[in-house]
């Protein structure tokens, strides 16, 4: 792909009417016939560190005539060029999907909107591999639970660093994280490695949280079907030579059974040479439409460069500022008619930063029946809840309420939208119920550039 323009030696200037007309940068999908949809990706910028980056899109067909604007002073800013050509991808693509609305899944498009996104893929892949600023560029990374969505191995790889081994034990969501995430290596089963021989800058864990949630039943590292993959993750946490480890967990971890779980994995740590911190975080303040509070086990080898104080200081939560109706795709119909929906509150007349529950189906007052409002955030998806709307909660739209599909589900969980869910609704349901918001593993990693430097 043509890949076009090197960062002027001072910033660009705009014309009179703010408009960035020389790009410093520019990235073209090439032309080809069959009406295929064409793409370009401009960039600039604007001051030492700060980048813009708009896109432009274009086709034959009279379904999709084109849009898109140049880079101008409105524009968001970023840190880095890939960050802000990305930004651009994804909100290009946004774009063509939801102007495309049902039209995106016929014959005659579908073919069309995966080849753009298979291009852009390629493209966000050769855009990172060539920017040295970005935040954590070359650092090697272990992903252990690394999921179907892989919220860690996409915010982290989109800062610079480098899944170097991704390990998962179930096949449909390892297919999904290597299309997305594209690590060196894959392993199917952590009971079975060998971290004795591994080394990385960042090793990133996900604990399986059934064993904690209110879903289940709450035996912790005790649970008869999960203590072989509890024992031999905190295993793996000893063996393997990492400078900083991050570990997500059902937030329960830290207070069930007064806590003796989080201790023994707090223990682990210390004595394996770390300095333990923890916080827990709602995805909701890191730019995603879904209440979902998790807590994150920040580990520090000693020696590294950190404050003795603060330590590695977690980032701190915004008021959210998206709402389900954000992520919505154009021209879903309603499953759940409204004479099925006992309503017991109104809905919102503008956007709100809460989640708001409107109704029940059929008069349950569980996950499944809920049905809430997409002018606030969304409910907690989980990868194995039932009811009328499995996994994601309902939501009111025309003529009823519906759950999320799984373009939506994954949104929810800030999947850009140059990268794949599973095709079988089962699966990617499962894979975004399971995951990591991408956006909170981004602002995690990105706080890890200060300890990760050398010694000055």
């Amino acid at each position: 792909m043509p890949l076009r323009g090197q960062a002027n030696a001072r910033p660009a200037s705009t014309n009179a009417r703010g408009i960035y007309e020389t790009p410093d940068f520019t990235l073209t999908r090439p032309h080809k016939a069959g009406g295929q949809i064409e793409f370009t990706v401009h960039a600039s910028r604007v001051e030492a560190g700060q980048w813009i980056a708009e896109a432009i899109w274009h086709s034959t067909s009279h379904h999709l005539p084109g849009d898109g604007r140049y880079p101008h002073l409105l524009s968001g800013r970023f840190a880095s060029r890939s960050e802000a050509v990305e930004h651009a991808i994804n909100h290009g693509l946004f774009q063509v999907r939801n102007q495309l609305g049902t039209l995106a899944t016929t014959l005659a498009w579908s073919a069309k909107v995966e080849s753009l996104q298979t291009w852009a893929t390629d493209a966000v892949f050769q855009v990172r591999e060539h920017d040295e600023t970005l935040p954590i560029y070359g650092r090697s990374v272990i992903d252990i639970c690394a999921g179907g969505l892989g919220g860690f191995g996409l915010g982290l790889t989109s800062l610079g660093a480098k899944v170097q081994l991704a390990v998962e034990i179930d096949k449909e969501a390892r297919a999904t994280y290597v299309r997305n995430v594209r690590p060196v290596e894959v392993h199917d089963d952590l009971c079975t490695l060998d971290g004795t021989k591994l080394a990385c800058d960042i090793l990133v864990a996900g604990l399986q949280c059934q064993a904690f949630s209110k879903a289940g039943k709450r035996q912790g590292f005790a649970d008869p079907k999960l203590s072989a993959v509890y024992s031999h993750t905190l295993r793996l946490l000893r063996e393997i030579d990492a400078k900083i480890i991050i570990i997500e967990c059902a937030r329960q971890l830290l207070t069930q059974d007064d806590g003796r779980d989080g201790a023994a994995v707090r223990e682990v740590l210390m004595k394996a040479g770390y300095r333990v911190q923890h916080r827990t975080l709602n995805a909701a303040g890191f730019g995603v439409p879904q209440s979902r509070e998790r807590s994150f086990i920040v580990a520090t080898r000693l020696g590294l460069p950190v404050d003795d104080v603060l330590g590695y200081v977690f980032p701190q939560e915004q008021a959210p500022t998206a709402t389900v109706e954000d992520i919505l795709e154009p021209g879903i119909p309603a499953t759940i008619p409204d004479h099925e929906i006992e309503l017991h509150t109104e809905e919102p007349a503008k956007r709100c930063g809460g989640l708001v529950e409107i109704g029940l189906i059929d008069g349950k007052d569980c996950q499944g029946y809920r049905v809430y409002s997409p002018r606030g955030i969304g409910a907690t998806m989980t990868a194995s809840g039932g009811g009328r709307a499995r996994c994601t909660g309902a939501y009111r739209v025309s003529g009823g309420a519906r759950a999320l599909t799984p373009r939506e589900a994954s949104r929810m969980q800030g999947l850009p939208e140059w990268a794949a869910h599973h095709p079988v609704a089962t699966h990617a349901l499962r894979h975004a119920g399971n995951a990591v918001a991408v956006p909170l593993a981004r602002e995690l990693g990105r706080q890890l550039a200060a300890h990760l430097a050398p010694r000055t």
